[in-house]
């Protein structure tokens, strides 16, 4: 469909033929700010074995592809980025940041894109943006220890609490292990059971209800390539887990995904020494820099010396979908408006929550 010299073609990821696979790889090779494995051909290959609603839309010009958008898409006509509720950063596959998605989705079945972490230097998505936020994330090309001297200069006070528990844990005689990659494939389980039960501790939505998500987790650890890796890291004290990591990696960016400790040894701070022994391990293994994610956390605050911007919103198109979907947005502006304190937010956490199970499932 012809739209401004460029068509579009909606493929299901598993069949896309040999010349849309180079062009991906091309496209993102040519841009750097596409070097998370969220980007990588194979992280989407992986999702594809798991979901079967896993789709790309292929833009091109002149007969070349220029672009490729790849979503999980609803029977509805409802489009969200690949991964559902674990996809913390996505966009479009492309070397040209400038186009226009919205004109690109208009002759499409695509209703709506709903979008929650994309990269807002991709303009296409910042313009349709009801929300951009920093997403915050360690630089170690100049090497581990300069990254450690920027964040003694910049927070002092929280780089000394870290050593001190640095020291406390070293000279308590415990026995401590550190395994930045642990292959065992009963610490994943165990590190992915401590999660969950975090979940449920916390209130948290649990990301791994649908089974897919689980089954996906499995196929990380196991795929090993240069592109895309999973990394499982652990620390042991006295031979029990005491912290652990879970995240993937591409050549050069590892992404900090599901981290979790053990509250008995919160003491020590576990999860923050283990992070530091990742990073040196890490940079010295090529990888220049650690995606923490968007958000607020004080790990984040602490250890970050870098960031760059994501984009939250909807791309729509006239249709029921759209119109629900506005008719609850506006449901939670009104209520937001209301002098009802905690509750004006209830609406607005009740559609959140209605959407990531959406996301999960596939609805």
């Amino acid at each position: 469909m012809a739209n401004r010299a460029i068509t579009t073609q909606l493929v299901p990821i598993a069949d896309l033929d040999r010349s849309q696979r180079a062009s991906w790889r091309g496209l993102r090779a040519g841009n750097p700010a596409l070097a998370s494995p969220y980007f990588s051909l194979e992280f989407a290959d992986l999702i594809s074995d798991r979901r079967n609603d896993t789709q790309a839309l292929v833009l091109s010009r002149k007969g070349c592809t220029v672009g490729i958008l790849p979503m999980q898409l609803s029977r509805l006509g409802v489009a969200r980025p690949l991964g559902g509720p674990l996809g913390d950063h996505h966009g479009l596959i492309s070397d040209d940041d400038s186009l226009d998605i919205a004109s690109a989705l208009e002759h499409s079945p695509i209703s709506v894109f709903c979008f929650h972490g994309a990269l807002a230097r991709q303009t296409g998505f910042a313009g349709q943006a009801s929300h951009i936020e920093p997403s915050w994330s360690v630089d170690l090309s100049q090497g581990c220890d300069a990254w450690l001297e920027e964040r003694r200069r910049a927070d002092a006070k929280a780089m000394r609490n870290i050593r001190a528990r640095q020291r406390k844990l070293t000279e308590s005689g415990l026995d401590i292990v550190y395994r930045l990659d642990d292959r065992r494939p009963e610490m994943l389980a165990q590190t992915f059971a401590c999660k969950r039960e975090q979940y449920r501790r916390t209130h948290a939505f649990d990301v791994f209800i649908a089974r897919w998500a689980r089954e996906l987790i499995g196929d990380l650890f196991e795929h090993q390539t240069q592109q895309l890796r999973g990394c499982l890291s652990t620390l042991e004290i006295n031979g029990q887990l005491a912290a652990a990591h879970f995240g993937m990696r591409s050549e050069n960016v590892l992404h900090y995904w599901f981290p979790v400790y053990w509250p008995e040894h919160a003491q020590f701070g576990p999860g923050l020494q283990l992070f530091m022994e990742m990073a040196r391990a890490m940079a010295d293994d090529g990888i220049d820099t650690i995606h923490l994610g968007p958000g607020d956390a004080e790990f984040k605050q602490k250890l970050a010396n870098a960031s760059f911007d994501v984009a939250a919103g909807r791309i729509e198109q006239p249709s029921m979908a759209a119109s629900l979907m506005a008719a609850g947005a506006g449901m939670d502006a009104f209520a937001r408006r209301l002098p009802l304190g905690r509750v004006a937010r209830w609406p607005g956490k009740a559609l959140h929550r209605l959407d990531t199970l959406a996301a999960a499932y596939g609805i």
